[in-house]
């Protein structure tokens, strides 16, 4: 589970980002550490199990953070403050929802008897998907997931995300949406931008193009303060849409990354 060269790799690269002035980029590779480093942590302490865990790793995890403490001291990347700094905001623009409630309730629903994610089933990993869908997706990392096991990650963080200001509100004030449309065409799509670093100007630009096709209209700029106010309520969702990516990228299962979700989200 714990991917050394993924760490090493990607601090490799940052010494080389770093040593060519590429201050944004380099940024970005670190970033990508931490917010790896933060995942594993929560898999070493709360899901892994005894068989899984190794002293080498949790001694590897260490010297990362380490590493990154050492880094941060150098170039100021302020890591543990932006973490307290983004519960400290999400706490005050509302009070902490109960994710672990909603957690319970979401992943309820596909523990029933016929649901394919129970623990108490075993099943084969090939009725998740179709024998020809196998052979056209052979480099595709998720092809073994279904769509519904993907879907667990994005509504987990859709439903976060919602409590974090008055949705029903939201919906009624967003011109000419209705709550599918801003689920699916702003919601979802701003926190996946910002969790891959786009500018609000980039994530507008992408949704008024988007917007267009389905007979939407909205001034550019009243779209970008709209962006630019619920990017700085979203960010335990934006910092866990990214965290949710880069597991998937190393082979965590939807179910497993939603209850590490549920350690961030809920504060």
């Amino acid at each position: 589970m714990i991917d050394k060269n993924f760490y090493l790799e990607n601090l490799s690269a940052f010494d080389i980002l770093i040593e060519d002035d590429d201050r944004q980029q380099a940024e970005a590779v670190v970033y990508r550490v931490f917010s790896m480093l933060q995942r594993d942590k929560i898999w070493l302490r709360d899901v892994a199990t005894e068989e899984e865990i190794f002293e080498e790793d949790a001694e590897f995890l260490e010297e990362v953070e380490e590493e990154l403490k050492e880094l941060d001291e150098i170039y100021e990347f302020r890591f543990d403050e932006f973490y307290k700094l983004v519960q400290q905001e999400m706490k005050k623009i509302q009070p902490t929802p109960n994710v672990d409630l909603i957690k319970d309730d979401y992943v309820d629903e596909y523990e029933d008897e016929d649901n394919l994610f129970s623990e108490e089933d075993d099943f084969d990993e090939d009725d998740l998907y179709d024998e020809e869908e196998e052979d056209d997706d052979d480099d595709d990392a998720f092809s073994h997931l279904s769509d519904e096991e993907l879907n667990l990650i994005e509504d987990f963080i859709l439903l976060s995300a919602k409590t974090r200001f008055n949705f029903p509100q939201f919906v009624q004030d967003f011109p000419d949406g209705d709550e599918v449309f801003v689920e699916g065409e702003f919601l979802l799509p701003l926190i996946a931008e910002k969790a891959f670093g786009e500018t609000d100007t980039e994530i507008a630009g992408k949704m008024l193009s988007s917007f267009m096709m389905l007979g939407y209209q909205i001034d550019r700029n009243e779209l970008i303060k709209i962006i630019e106010q619920k990017g700085k309520e979203l960010g335990l969702e934006i910092l866990a849409f990214k965290i949710a990516a880069d597991s998937l990228q190393q082979g965590a299962h939807p179910r497993d990354i939603v209850r590490q979700l549920g350690q961030l989200l809920g504060g």
